[in-house]
């Protein structure tokens, strides 16, 4: 067995297809679009700095520049080589001022507090990149991003996921996607931070969005 199973599911896809809007697994465009509105308006971009984390081929940059609404800096996180280096490009391109990595931003557990400490990420999005974890796993990589930016006093954390309270008879989760329990992911937010919102109606229940903010101090 790989030892990423995680990203395995994207690495076939590439290996199929070349690295491109298939190779990152998303049910359709239109599908995507409805996810980056929401998380448009939960994180804020504008003046900050957004890490997007598991960034696959920087769609959600592309839409923030179509939707001239880019934050001041952009730092994008993907594992799969080759989507990396084609968000690198796309970047380049756009001339954002920002940096594409390749990190696996699951089993590096250090990555949270270097994007905060060294590249001043302020908002931390995750789009898609938790569908292949179990949520267990989830959460604790949710956890160390939130704690990174609970550490330096400010900042947004939003993510989505599939949900569990969508009908699962008409829209299962067809793996290698995960449907995460809805109630516990929004009990979990609701343990670290009051400064909660949930979106579930983007996608008539078949997506949820959460953002966690950091209590700043008065």
């Amino acid at each position: 067995m790989s030892e990423t199973p995680y990203l395995d599911p994207y690495t076939d896809a590439v290996r199929q297809m070349g690295a491109g809007f298939e190779s990152q697994l998303w049910l359709s465009r239109d599908a995507q679009k409805r996810r980056f509105r929401v998380i448009e308006r939960f994180a804020r971009p504008k003046g900050k700095v957004l890490a997007d984390i598991g960034c696959g081929v920087a769609d959600l940059l592309v839409y923030l520049q179509d939707r001239d609404n880019l934050p001041d800096r952009y730092l994008g996180i993907e594992g799969v080589p080759q989507m990396a280096e084609l968000a690198c490009a796309r970047a380049s391109e756009l001339e954002v001022d920002g940096v594409m990595s390749r990190h696996d931003f699951v089993s590096e557990t250090d990555l949270a507090q270097q994007l905060v400490e060294h590249g001043g990420a302020e908002v931390f999005v995750f789009s898609g990149s938790l569908n292949t974890l179990p949520m267990d796993q989830a959460i604790d990589v949710l956890d160390r991003y939130y704690n990174a930016l609970e550490r330096a006093g400010r900042g947004r954390l939003v993510f989505n996921f599939l949900s569990d309270r969508m009908d699962k008879a008409r829209t299962p989760a067809h793996p290698p996607a995960v449907r995460f329990d809805t109630v516990r992911m929004l009990d979990w937010a609701l343990d670290r931070t009051p400064l909660v919102r949930m979106s579930h109606d983007h996608l008539r229940g078949h997506d949820c969005t959460i953002l966690m903010r950091v209590p700043e101090q008065d």
